[in-house]
């Protein structure tokens, strides 16, 4: 069995510290307020919480944000993939499309949101907004991961005259998937934020953002901090699971490296 380097220890015991800080904060907090229609207590949060695990409508409402969420990222990624594959083959490209991704940056969440609700449903307007929030996100990243990449790389690629396929999958795809692969968790997660905010501003039904809305408007404020919760939960379990993409992006190069040696 592989043994926990010490780095890895300490990540994990100050990352434990974080999280007991936070529950210390929220303990101290509902000491001094001592209001449960401002802050409720941590237990009652942990009832209500056990209570949503036994309800079906708050598990198909779950699936369904997070399918949201994913749609918005995906088509985010997609669309900022072309967008950078253009920009980076051509500087007239890369200026045409800053424009667009530049306006997409600054439009107003909320603005869009109400806008969007007169054109589209609420089931599609949470999705909607995540790739606009997304989009640039992805977009800017991607180009950062291209920009990292040694000129030297795509000199020695023309002096050998490597074709285009070649330098994309050989070259460019492996020296940016780590970059990559790095941000798509805090990505997908930060996505899950904004389409529980859509759907809150929407009122989405069969979503959390809908049971948010509805547990505010009935001051049912134990509830409300118990959905947050598994939405953080949530998000936390999809940033973990998605960290372990940057390793299988280092076997991948690995494995071509000796595959490339045997050649």
């Amino acid at each position: 069995m592989k043994e926990i380097s010490p780095d890895k220890k300490l990540n994990l015991l100050f990352s434990l510290l974080a999280i007991a800080v936070m529950w210390g904060a929220w303990l101290i907090a509902y000491a001094v307020i001592g209001n449960e229609y401002i802050l409720p207590s941590f237990w009652d949060t942990v009832k209500q919480m056990w209570v949503l695990f036994g309800e079906s409508f708050f598990w198909l409402s779950l699936g369904s944000t997070f399918l949201r969420a994913l749609e918005g990222w995906l088509f985010a990624y997609l669309f900022a993939l072309v967008f950078a594959a253009l920009s980076a083959v051509s500087e007239k490209a890369r200026c045409f499309l800053s424009t667009f991704v530049a306006v997409m940056r600054t439009i107003p969440t909320l603005a869009i949101t109400l806008m969007l609700l007169l054109w589209s449903t609420p089931h599609f307007t949470p999705v909607i907004v995540t790739f606009l929030m997304l989009f640039p996100v992805s977009y800017a990243q991607m180009m950062s991961a291209y920009r990292s990449i040694d000129p030297k790389l795509s000199e020695m690629a023309e002096v050998y005259g490597i074709s285009r396929r070649d330098r994309i999958f050989r070259i460019y795809i492996p020296q940016m998937l780590p970059s990559l692969f790095s941000q798509a968790g805090p990505n997908l997660s930060l996505s899950l934020k904004v389409a529980v905010s859509a759907e809150v501003l929407a009122f989405t039904y069969v979503a959390i953002g809908g049971m948010l809305k509805e547990a505010n408007s009935y001051l049912q404020i134990s509830r409300m901090f118990a959905l947050t919760l598994c939405v953080l939960i949530l998000g936390g379990l999809v940033e973990f699971a998605l960290g372990f993409l940057p390793r299988i992006s280092d076997r991948w190069m690995k494995g071509r490296a000796k595959k490339e040696g045997r050649k």
